[in-house]
């Protein structure tokens, strides 16, 4: 400390208080901000915001602020204007969905082939949902198989991750009579 020593009681020294009065708001303020000048360095390293408030008078309060709420959240979900939840612009996501819904229609062709359906009409209604950065849930509402003997009619889901078809739900299998034999 840099008060000046007085003896005490039984040789025990003693600080003296320096009490100066403060005669300018200026200096108050500094005074009172000081703190925040050797906390601020420490918190420009984390992603929070530091704050730090200080009552000068009854009716007056001084806050000092510093720090990045919107840091770099581009692909963490963060908000971003033009961006979706997984970071892409709609650009993007009109890019990825049309590819899905081609690769849904391609696999819908070739399953009902590998059943032994003759055609396949898909229709323009569908639904395309983003579940994920590279991911599409597809709903085909109307399409057609022909067979030999009928047409059937139906709803068709398809699940694509990174370009490629997971699973295809919905493809009736064909209708199989009875088979009538020679009878061993």
């Amino acid at each position: 400390m840099n008060a000046p020593f007085r003896p005490g009681l039984a040789g025990v020294c003693k600080s003296a208080p320096m009490m100066k009065p403060i005669k300018s708001l200026g200096a108050a303020v500094a005074a009172l901000a000081a703190p925040a000048f050797f906390t601020l360095p420490a918190a420009a390293d984390t992603r929070t915001v530091a704050r730090v408030e200080t009552l000068p008078g009854s009716d007056t309060k001084l806050t000092l602020s510093i720090g990045s709420v919107y840091d770099d959240d581009r692909r963490r979900g963060g908000y971003r204007p033009g961006l979706n939840q997984y970071g892409q612009t709609e650009w993007e996501v009109r890019e990825l969905s049309r590819d899905a819904v081609k690769a849904c229609r391609q696999a819908v062709r070739y399953e009902a082939r590998q059943l032994g359906y003759r055609n396949v009409e898909i229709d323009d209604d569908l639904y395309v949902g983003q579940i994920g950065p590279r991911g599409f849930f597809v709903t085909l509402d109307e399409v057609r198989f022909e067979g030999r003997r009928r047409d059937v009619e139906t709803r068709v889901s398809c699940e694509i991750r990174r370009s490629s078809v997971i699973s295809v739900e919905g493809i009736p299998y064909p209708y199989r009579g009875k088979v009538y034999g020679r009878g061993w």
